[in-house]
């Protein structure tokens, strides 16, 4: 097959995705893929994002993957390069889509470039299945700008020949927003079991980050967002010091919330129970996750979250590692209990449950256990690929 993917982030400076792992392994497959992306501000390529740009045999995370980039002109300057993406992409997706026979279309992009690539799709009879990770207009905060991208969402979901949400409740969300009953379906997060898997803890590395033998690390890997709830944690923290004295909080990520974090760790002089790495490669991650007693997603619970299952949660199982979350509906729905490798607290008591959780080295045994069992039956990205490929040939 000539597979399209549309995506609306940039696939150089972003940590690899579901996207990417698909592409590439399409690729590996045996499929020709394409892949437009949407160029991060830079002030530094501002020249070279005026033109469309491509890069073939590109791969971010298997070495033996050959997919081919695209990337429309625009202006790569904050406020500008989605707005100027928007106005570009139509000619070069339908560019892509002509001239190379596009047999199908994966669709990630709502507001940037979903409703053009819909529009394509019908003008030449291809079918688009939109991949529904998110809600998407509730991640604006413009008012008059979200209810533009609502529009927009409807009209994409509404048009695709197949809508694949990550949760349950996220699917009952894109039928609320016009997907057909018979084109809606759950389909499943994955991970890369050959990265994400059990480690010993990387001793070297525990010692570069100044975390001893008998230290308690819990581990946050992951986008720093407002609504990630790490800020609650921090003003918490000495009580949990108080618990337990030889608490480390290892957080590995950044992101729009990223300077406030420091900033609140400095406020409470935590530097030294609380480390901040910054973005590390994907290959790096289960090093970091090996040194983690316990991962945490203590996500506050709003329009945004409650329907998601977080990949993160996923990769944790992956390393054998146990889970405290807040009770997202989109997570719950999928994985109920302990059985599964999770414990659900809201964020009121998120600290006091996560000291007597590290109080007991048998149970988080167990609970990790539990989650590594589950994910490698379910959630393998070869697996998924598999399934998702046999959509593809059904609709084409």
């Amino acid at each position: 097959m000539k597979i399209l993917i549309v995506h609306e982030i940039d696939w150089i400076i972003k940590v690899p995705f579901e996207p990417q792992h698909f592409a590439e392994i399409f690729s590996m497959k045996g499929h020709e893929v394409f892949v437009i992306d949407c160029g991060q501000p830079n002030f530094k390529n501002l020249i070279s994002g005026l033109r469309t740009n491509k890069i073939k045999n590109f791969h971010s995370v298997y070495d033996k993957a050959r997919i081919t980039l695209i990337r429309p002109s625009s202006v790569l300057i904050k406020g500008l390069n989605r707005l100027t993406h928007f106005l570009t992409c139509e000619k070069v997706i339908r560019q892509i889509v002509v001239e190379n026979k596009i047999d199908i279309i994966l669709l990630y992009g709502v507001a940037t470039n979903g409703i053009q690539t819909i529009k394509i799709a019908k003008e030449v009879s291809i079918p688009v299945v939109f991949r529904a990770l998110d809600v998407a207009h509730k991640l604006v905060h413009i008012p008059i700008l979200k209810n533009i991208v609502k529009t927009y969402e409807k009209r994409v979901i509404g048009n695709s020949s197949k809508v694949l949400a990550t949760t349950p409740d996220l699917a009952s969300y894109t039928k609320v927003m016009g997907g057909k009953d018979e084109n809606v379906e759950f389909f499943p997060l994955g991970i890369n079991s050959n990265d994400f898997r059990p480690l010993p803890p990387d001793n070297h590395l525990s010692e570069h980050l100044g975390i001893s033998s008998k230290d308690k690390v819990i581990l946050f890997v992951g986008t720093i967002y407002p609504f990630a709830g790490l800020d609650i944690i921090i003003k918490k923290f000495d009580f949990l010091k108080t618990k337990i004295p030889n608490v480390k909080l290892l957080i590995v990520g950044g992101g729009p919330f990223f300077n406030e974090i420091k900033s609140l760790i400095e406020k409470n002089k935590l530097n030294s129970e609380i480390i901040l790495t910054g973005f590390k490669p994907q290959h790096d991650l289960p090093k970091y996750i090996s040194l983690a007693d316990i991962c945490i997603t203590p996500f506050v619970i709003n329009e945004i979250t409650d329907s998601i299952l977080p990949i993160k949660i996923l990769e944790y199982f992956a390393c054998g590692k146990p889970v405290l979350s807040t009770p997202m509906k989109g997570t719950v729905g999928l994985l109920p209990n302990e059985n599964y490798g999770i414990f659900y607290s809201e964020l009121d008591y998120f600290i006091s449950t996560l000291s007597d959780l590290l109080l007991n080295p048998t149970k988080l045994e167990e609970i990790g256990n539990n989650g590594y069992l589950h994910v490698k039956e379910h959630y393998d990205w070869d697996f998924l690929s598999d399934k998702i490929l046999n959509k593809f040939s059904n609709l084409i």
